[in-house]
């Protein structure tokens, strides 16, 4: 990408709006909605297409809370600021449903139950669940002994840390669903060249900014970064505060057979091995299953959008202990992957790009597998805060220090 002002030449066409939002998943779709209820033309630039990133490639998980459990998110954050962030995240959902996401066939108001497979995640598990009761969350405590936590005996689950008032829903349909909302046109196989200061005649135009792409040119005078992992290819000093990991999943056929198996019934949706791993069932009954990239960490780095034999296998290895006689590597039907966009600490990051002195071009990313749980709210508060300078919850400059002077969160 080039910084540097470079001349303007007219596209094919060029397109003259108040905002140019780079991507279209969960976060650049919330963020065009929010310009555009302010009164304001935005425009979607998206390389691929509506939801053909990870926003769409996810698990559909709509559930409260970040990448740790409570009681570690606190260790890491201190206990106000992660209370703030779990109650940012059942925020999310309230918008999402505001926006009438229970709507759609795919939703599910279903409670998610964080699974204790050991007795240290167990202890772990059950301080999450008093430490959150005393700061006035909805949360309970299911035991082993109890069979809806997971009707499998044997399976080694001692019980499960459960948010009540979670949901699932298919993430395509969702996003679709409020890009449906937008007035404005999602510029869909327009991959962005370069974001650049606008100059025309060789006259800098008072804080344009020129967004190119092979058929047009937008010219505007605020971007909004939203291509979470993607983002440090056209910004490369993001790369050191957005690493990409791949994340991997497969779809369990779910139906009676000839053998007389009978079709699972899960009572909640599953969080294993601190999220390592997760479960859910979709609405027609099928089970999807992903995670295990943190035991290739180092493997699971990059752009590459393919599954791996590792990761598979080790998936499948997961679903056999969970499911036990359930589960058959014959009624997988699909494998898929996407790219996620990894901050230092965890949580989101969201700012101005130094490369662009006016201000005038922001990033909106780094979800670290959460952007259902995040995304929403999190671009609205970003074009908040670009538009009329309200406050920034997940300030980007938190980390520039944290990525120069200590290492990096392991993954």
């Amino acid at each position: 990408m080039t910084i540097s002002h470079w001349r303007f030449s007219p596209s094919p066409e060029t397109v003259h709006t108040d905002a140019v939002v780079v991507g279209a998943g969960i976060c650049g779709i919330a963020a065009a909605l929010a310009f555009e209820r302010r009164g304001m033309r935005a425009a979607v630039v998206e390389r691929g297409t509506i939801a053909g990133g990870a926003s769409g490639r996810n698990a559909g998980f709509l559930m409260r809370g970040a990448a740790d459990h409570y009681a570690d998110a606190i260790r890491l954050y201190g206990r106000e600021r992660a209370r703030q962030v779990w109650k940012w995240t059942e925020d999310n959902l309230a918008d999402l449903r505001r926006e009438g996401i229970e709507e759609l066939p795919s939703y599910r108001r279903i409670p998610s139950a964080l699974l204790a497979l050991n007795e240290k995640q167990a202890e772990e598990l059950r301080l999450s669940t008093a430490l959150l009761r005393e700061d006035e969350f909805e949360v309970e405590w299911v035991t082993e002994g109890d069979d809806s936590v997971f009707g499998n005996r044997g399976n080694g689950v001692l019980g499960a840390l459960v948010n009540p008032n979670d949901a699932s829903i298919n993430p395509i349909h969702m996003v679709r669903h409020l890009a449906g909302k937008l007035k404005g046109t999602v510029y869909e196989n327009e991959p962005v060249l370069d974001i650049a200061p606008h100059t025309s005649h060789s006259t800098h135009d008072g804080g344009l900014v020129a967004v190119r792409t092979p058929a047009r040119t937008f010219v505007s005078p605020r971007v909004l970064l939203a291509t979470n992992a993607y983002a440090p290819l056209l910004i490369p000093s993001l790369s050191a505060l957005v690493t990409p990991r791949r994340g991997q999943m497969f779809a369990l056929r779910n139906a009676p057979d000839a053998v007389g198996r009978r079709p699972l019934r899960l009572a909640y949706s599953y969080y294993a091995n601190y999220g390592s791993e997760y479960l859910r069932q979709t609405a027609d009954g099928t089970i999807v299953i992903g995670g295990c990239r943190t035991y290739f960490a180092g493997r699971e780095i990059g752009y590459e959008d393919v599954t791996t034999d590792w990761v598979q296998r080790a998936l499948e290895s997961f679903a056999s202990r969970l499911l036990g006689a359930a589960f058959s590597a014959d009624d997988i039907t699909t494998r898929w992957s996407g790219v996620m966009g990894f901050s230092p600490d965890g949580l989101p990051l969201v700012g101005p790009l130094p490369e662009f002195p006016a201000g005038n071009v922001w990033f909106c990313g780094g979800f670290t597998g959460h952007g259902m749980s995040m995304g929403f709210r999190t671009a609205t508060a970003a074009v908040a805060g670009m538009v009329e300078g309200a406050a920034n919850p997940f300030k980007m400059s938190r980390c520039v220090e944290r990525v120069t002077h200590s290492t990096p969160r392991p993954s």
